[in-house]
């Protein structure tokens, strides 16, 4: 597994002519994982490290420090603390304000006030770090490296728009035990590999938030049961109530293949996001039509197609 990451990261290097790897270091496996694959694909003096605590003192952030060190990869601290008291004051106030209460509150043209709730703060921290990691990418021409794995993922264990936010993510595949494997296969020490998987967010770690472990989480992704019916099903309505978080809901036409469906198993037919030309009408492209597709039903109009990177 080591190996074919590896070469991927290169291969991805290679055809997107990128300079080197931007990634926001956490102190967890993930991130660990991922910026020791980087090392080894393109070099430490390419992959620069950011840590984002979201507070004076952080947990974990001697853990940043030491996983940059021990890879030797150059990093960065940018605490976002008073960016995060920021976005909470604007919203709440006319005026920005850090401390408790209100300058003159903020409301909406019919006089609303949004009240933002605590699950909504725990996801504007991991926001603001897609931002910050962005700008600093972007400013020394570096691409972005997402830390995600595919356990996390499946239930919609990350923030929408926040650390989903990547140009690639080379682990999105790895469930966290193979994620812990391969930490391992690359020799990193075992107290970071090894250690208990929290978000930093909520206080628990993450089997508590969960209510089951990564061990049964893996065996349902890759068997099809945890070994246990209740936690199968707690799982499954996890993943089907974080499908919003996976992708991009669009308007869409129905492709099929006319008077040859034999081209599609059981007469299926193949999602297409059109484009429209200058009069309003639709268009699915010249090659499309040159492979003998042509629009199911065009007179029930769009359908919803949902453009998912799951397993991307």
């Amino acid at each position: 597994m080591k190996t074919k990451l590896i070469e991927w990261i290169r291969k991805f290097t290679e055809e997107t002519n990128a300079k080197g790897y931007v990634i926001n270091i956490s102190g967890g496996k993930d991130s660990t994982v991922v910026a020791a694959l980087l090392v080894e694909a393109v070099g430490a003096d390419k992959v620069f490290g950011i840590l984002q605590p979201n507070k004076k003192k952080q947990k974990d952030l001697s853990d940043s420090i030491k996983v940059c060190k021990y890879l030797g990869i150059e990093y960065m601290e940018v605490n976002i603390y008073s960016i995060y008291l920021s976005i909470l004051s604007s919203i709440r106030s006319t005026k920005p304000i850090y401390k408790s209460g209100y300058d003159s509150a903020n409301l909406s043209s019919n006089n609303r006030f949004i009240y933002i709730n605590d699950k909504t703060k725990t996801n504007i921290p991991p926001r603001i770090r897609m931002v910050v990691a962005r700008t600093i990418a972007q400013s020394i021409g570096y691409r972005f490296a997402g830390t995600g794995n595919l356990s996390e993922r499946y239930i919609g264990w990350f923030t929408k728009d926040g650390d989903s936010a990547c140009d690639f993510n080379v682990i999105a595949g790895v469930t966290c035990t193979q994620v812990i494997k391969l930490g391992d296969e690359l020799g990193l020490p075992h107290d970071l590999v090894h250690k208990t998987p929290a978000d930093g967010l909520t206080g628990k770690s993450d089997e508590d938030n969960f209510g089951f472990t990564y061990e049964q989480l893996d065996n349902y992704i890759l068997n099809g049961t945890s070994g246990n019916k209740e936690v199968d099903e707690l799982i499954r309505v996890k993943h089907e109530q974080s499908i919003h978080k996976y992708g991009v809901y669009t308007p869409s036409m129905e492709l099929f293949y006319p008077g040859n469906e034999s081209r599609l198993d059981d007469n299926e037919s193949i999602d297409f996001v059109p484009w429209f030309n200058g009069d309003g009408t639709c268009n699915i492209g010249e090659s499309l039509g040159k492979q003998g597709l042509d629009v199911r039903n065009p007179q029930n109009g769009f359908s919803t197609s949902f453009i998912s990177d799951l397993f991307i």
